[in-house]
Order: structure tokens, then sequence, then C-alpha cells
């Protein structure tokens, strides 16, 4: 599912966890990207590190961009790579709303990480920048 949610930039993260509330899990953690320049092909644009003794889902992403590219989220589960591809169409802001979790059955391994990067390289002048929320247990 996706939504656009353009005024979610300027909410604060406790406002943006507290739209979240009554998860199944132990932890949330929001993640804000940096805003980046023409990023090459498979540029990370926000990277979490799954804490050791935990696993953890993607609930959210977050995109903004000054232009439409395909996006893929990487994560690590039981030793193998896992993703999931998302298109921003055009230029703005996306939300894609993955609730309970994308990969839920699927998740992320202790001590890996889990980033967002464009598939294709940023055209000149572009910029790109990334968010996650991530459910930990």
């Amino acid at each position: 599912m996706r939504f656009s949610i353009g005024p979610l930039l300027q909410l604060t993260r406790e406002q943006i966890l507290a739209i979240f509330a009554g998860h199944p899990y132990g932890q949330l953690k929001y993640v804000r990207g940096s805003y980046i320049s023409a990023p090459a092909a498979g540029t990370a644009l926000v990277q979490f590190t799954v804490p050791a003794n935990m696993k953890a889902a993607v609930i959210a992403v977050l995109l903004d961009a000054t232009e439409g590219n395909l996006f893929e989220i990487r994560w690590t589960s039981g030793g193998a790579s896992k993703s999931y591809r998302v298109r921003l169409p055009s230029d703005g802001v996306m939300a894609y709303d993955f609730r309970p979790g994308l990969n839920l059955d699927d998740p992320a391994d202790p001590n890996t990480t889990i980033s967002v990067v464009n598939v294709n390289a940023g055209s000149a002048g572009s910029s790109y920048k990334a968010d996650l929320l991530v459910g930990l247990w």
C-alpha cells in the first residue's frame, strides 16, 4: 500500500512514531536519511543496523526525490540477501506503508543492515532522500 504524505516531513520523530502506536513490536526506530545530490546507482539513501539479539521488519519507507526512479529495500534474513522494489513514479514525496511489516515473515537478521537504495543513477542536479521506519523484537 502506498500513500502520499508530504506533511509527514514536518512532523517530529515522536509524532511520526505516535502515528504507528499499537504496533506489535518491542521497539520502533525512525531513521532519517540525508539529501544526496545526483546519487550513483545503488547508493544507500538510508541505512539501519539491526541490534544484536533482535530481528527487524520494515514498517514504512518515505521517498523524496526531484525525479522518478526505482528504489530497492534491502535486508538479510536467514543469511540470505532479500529485497523489495518500489517505484516513485515522478518527482515528489511518497510514503509506502507496509504495516504490519514488509518482511514480518522474513525478518532482518541481528547485526545486519537494512537499506534503501536508488536502482538507477540520479540525473545531474537531482536530489534524493529516504527515511525508514523499522519495528524491532
